[in-house]
């Protein structure tokens, strides 16, 4: 049985083959092909979303040659995506383009698992406004591209304005008023105040970041060598969010053993009035809950004595090695990209993501008042790792839930916040010294 490396040995890639399509290139099929093209795409929390995608990704194998036998597209769960990655990776059998978060692209990069694809960046750059730097931050080191840009997401506070506007009560815009706000208007067990998640999953790391740079703490310095996570304003991030959850009880008990989707299945179920999340939610709610959607918006998530978060994620198409077709990989990556493909998916998706694109947002969609605020935190949103980069070792802080289990050491084994934040800038600084680039 030959192997995908054997396969790649023996040269099964024929050449690209300009069409009339004006951006991207029919990359053609061997005509005596020997594997399948693999694309895992884990699951948009949107479910128009998926299925935009998956009919993407069907008509340019039609396009390139490529029989739907020889494509296997696979849907993974959110809790799957990094470990059934990593086993794969391990296995020396990864697929061969994959979407994933901003933290990943510099971790597998350094590891060798990733194809070079600075033509494709190179060339989305020629799109009218470019690319937006923090796709750019994520996808580039020392100047060549390692992967894909795909999408760039604000991340709001999600916000029953209905709950809010029949008690009067503004919209809250630090932690303080979220906790004061909440416990006026949640009805206990039924509808509690803010879905934050708190398992160990990535979300996790998203929330308890906003609520570390709130209070004026941070990751690492921006030299990306100086771990700064044990500071007063991190112990006393921890303290609110441990507050929120045992003191308050504006957090459901169960956010402990969420994954990625719970705080999504929280606010669309109604059980909770805020959470902190990109627009999945938002694009969800406008094909499955149109009474919620109407009610819904999206604000500045809140902030603290340092300010509001604004934060931002961006999403990468990776393409791995070990590929026998890469020529066939890059083809797809590139007609995802096509602009206007690119905007069935941002706009019929209902805004799941935002294009990272500058120029593709002065359409009629992204002007809509629900998207006000979320393009506000756009233009100055900062990655996970700010002021430092988005490298490899950020990159495994992120996939290692450093953060989350921080916060489970306080919640569930009962420390004390600066016993656990002395534990997790430990645990940091040990994955820094192993990526001196950071």
């Amino acid at each position: 049985m030959l192997t995908r490396r054997d396969v790649l040995k023996q040269g099964g890639v024929a050449a690209a083959l300009a069409t009339t399509a004006p951006w991207w290139l029919v990359r053609r099929a061997h005509a005596a092909r020997r594997e399948k093209l693999i694309v895992w795409s884990p699951v948009a929390l949107a479910p128009q979303v998926d299925k935009i995608l998956k009919e993407q990704a069907y008509a340019y194998a039609k396009q390139a040659g490529i029989k739907e036998n020889e494509l296997e597209y696979v849907e993974i769960g959110t809790g799957q995506q990094i470990p059934k990655l990593v086993a794969s990776l391990e296995a020396g059998n990864p697929p061969d383009v994959m979407r994933q978060g901003q933290t990943q692209a510099a971790l597998y990069r350094a590891q060798g698992h990733l194809i070079e694809v600075t033509d494709i960046v190179e060339k989305m750059q020629q799109v009218p406004g470019g690319l937006f730097d923090a796709s750019l931050s994520t996808a580039m080191y020392k100047g060549k591209a390692y992967s894909v840009p795909q999408s760039i997401s604000p991340i709001p506070l999600v916000a029953r304005m209905d709950i809010l506007e029949a008690a009067k009560v503004e919209p809250p815009k630090t932690y303080d008023e979220l906790i004061e706000v909440s416990k006026k208007l949640q009805k206990p067990p039924k509808l509690l105040g803010y879905g934050m998640c708190l398992g160990l999953h990535t979300d996790t790391e998203g929330n308890v970041m906003d609520a570390i740079w709130a209070y004026g703490g941070k990751l690492v310095e921006a030299d990306d060598k100086t771990v700064a996570l044990n500071s007063p304003g991190t112990v006393q991030a921890v303290k609110v969010i441990a507050d929120m959850y045992h003191k308050h009880k504006i957090i459901p008990k169960g956010a402990i053993s969420w994954d990625n989707q719970g705080n999504n299945k929280a606010y669309q179920s109604r059980q909770v009035i805020f959470v902190v999340n990109a627009s999945s939610i938002y694009a969800h709610l406008s094909e499955s809950d149109k009474e919620l959607y109407d009610v819904t918006g999206m604000l500045a998530a809140p902030g603290g004595p340092a300010g509001p978060s604004d934060r931002v994620s961006t999403q990468e198409f990776f393409l791995f090695k070990h590929n026998p077709y890469p020529e066939v990989a890059k083809g797809l990556v590139q007609y995802y990209m096509d602009p206007e493909n690119l905007r069935v998916v941002m706009e019929e998706g209902g805004g799941r993501w935002g294009p990272p694109y500058k120029g593709m947002y002065n359409t009629p969609f992204w002007q809509k008042a629900g998207f006000q605020h979320w393009r506000q935190i756009l233009d100055r949103g900062r990655l996970f790792s700010s002021p430092g980069g988005m490298g490899a070792a950020a990159g495994e802080v992120y996939a290692t839930t450093v953060l989350a289990r921080m916060v489970h050491r306080v919640l569930v084994d009962n420390w004390e916040a600066e016993k656990a934040v002395e534990e997790a800038h430990n645990k940091v600084a040990e994955i820094y010294a192993r990526y001196p680039e950071g």
